[in-house]
């Protein structure tokens, strides 16, 4: 009964809106990489779908009791998949620049890393306030880039905001990246004193 309950709660609501995210992935990808303006919109709205779905899961599980241990799990790795393969689809096509895109993706694998490497020591590494507002501002900066009008000066206004809540993400990112290492160099210090 225990096992049946185990696949049961791989399924609940919250994974399934993860797993939907996954799978916009490679659609937002191909629609970036047409270079065609309407796709660019189509992978907007595509890209602010999987954005609602990263809050709704969160929100849904803490509201319904609907969590897992494969859902802990499952959300960082959908949010983490689909900004970092859109970031560099959108590096690749010179709409973000690089060196943007490197410090923003090589921080989430670095982080995700620790996570994982605490979690298999039974200690779970919860985001921060500053991690949460990076993913905020990253999702409002991708779309930003993403979105087109046939209005021009538009269009430009709100690529300027999404560069600069790329740029906002960025600091956030560091931020939250140093808080991570000093509650991790404090915890091996409270090991040495004990």
């Amino acid at each position: 009964m225990k096992v049946k309950d185990e696949k049961a709660s791989i399924w609940i609501l919250p994974n399934r809106l993860s797993i939907i995210r996954i799978l916009f992935i490679p659609l937002i990808v191909i629609l970036i990489s047409t270079q065609e303006e309407e796709y660019l919109f189509a992978s907007c709205l595509l890209f602010i779908i999987a954005g609602i779905t990263d809050g709704l899961d969160g929100f849904l599980a803490r509201k319904l009791s609907l969590t897992s241990k494969f859902g802990l799990y499952l959300d960082p790795i959908a949010d983490k998949l689909l900004i970092s393969s859109v970031l560099i689809t959108l590096s690749h096509y010179r709409l973000i620049p690089l060196w943007i895109t490197l410090i923003l993706v090589c921080r989430e694998f670095l982080i995700n890393g620790l996570r994982s490497f605490y979690a298999m020591e039974g200690v779970d590494i919860y985001p921060s306030f500053a991690g949460k507002l990076k993913t905020t501002l990253q999702l409002i900066g991708i779309g930003c880039v993403l979105f087109y009008t046939p209005f021009h000066q538009l269009n430009v206004v709100i690529h300027n905001l999404g560069h600069i809540s790329l740029y906002g993400a960025l600091f956030f990112s560091v931020y939250s990246a140093i808080h991570y290492f000093m509650a991790i160099f404090k915890s091996f210090e409270k090991e040495k004193d004990e």
